[in-house]
């Protein structure tokens, strides 16, 4: 997928799944938004989660190419440790949004179930 400027931003798209899991990563490169189709419903609990993390890491992936090399010298950007140490945090974040995710999924299936 392309990343998008979307004002003054630059995100990156991804899917996974066939393009029933879609993500987009903000500027900062944090999840900005998740798309679940319908029919991605359908998978395990476990498979989903795979496939939510393959759309997200797509997403952020998407949005670093597009970046470019952080080449830049420590007069024009950000120096490579504090890069890794920004992306250690995109990871750690998307983490938690995933675990937030994943326990209300499985609420939600879990009171389907009891109907």
């Amino acid at each position: 997928m392309t990343a998008t400027p979307e004002g003054d931003e630059l995100t990156g798209t991804g899917e996974a799944a066939g393009g029933l899991v879609g993500a987009v990563v903000s500027e900062d490169g944090l999840l900005a938004r998740l798309r679940l189709d319908a029919r991605a419903m359908r998978f395990g609990s476990q498979d989903l989660a795979d496939h939510i993390v393959s759309a997200v890491r797509a997403a952020q992936q998407d949005r670093l190419e597009r970046m470019g090399e952080p080449a830049a010298s420590p007069e024009e950007g950000v120096l490579p440790e504090e890069f890794m140490r920004r992306l250690d945090d995109m990871e750690v974040q998307a983490a938690h949004d995933f675990a937030r995710l994943t326990a209300s999924l499985d609420e939600t299936l879990r009171r389907l179930e009891e109907r």
